[in-house]
């Protein structure tokens, strides 16, 4: 899936990372983020939104990522699914995020279907 999708000039941020929502939840997931010349451009614009110098801002180092969620099948989906949006390269919640880092995730989602 994410061969599929690949634009070929993407820098890995993180490792893909299996998650679980709860021991016997049954619900998995794998998230891996990564930076493109698109969120290198989104990270400058954020910076400068949020008053920080975006001066020496590059690939590696760019607040603003893909991230890419992926579903293993289950019973009923027999089949990967998955979503792409606009986010930090942090680990945080909704409530963690700013209104600004939400509204660009929620605006960027889209699935990879």
């Amino acid at each position: 899936m994410l061969k599929e999708n690949h634009d070929g000039n993407q820098i890995p941020r993180s490792k893909l990372i299996k998650e679980e929502s709860g021991p016997f939840s049954g619900i998995v997931w794998y998230d891996y983020t990564f930076s493109s010349p698109q969120t290198l451009a989104e990270s400058k614009r954020y910076l400068k939104a949020t008053g920080q110098s975006h001066q020496q801002v590059t690939l590696e180092n760019c607040p603003i990522v893909y991230r890419v969620i992926l579903q293993p099948p289950t019973k009923t989906s027999k089949r990967w699914t998955g979503q792409i949006y606009l986010d930090t390269n942090q680990q945080l919640s909704g409530s963690g995020r700013s209104s600004y880092v939400q509204a660009l995730s929620h605006k960027s989602l889209r699935d990879l279907n």
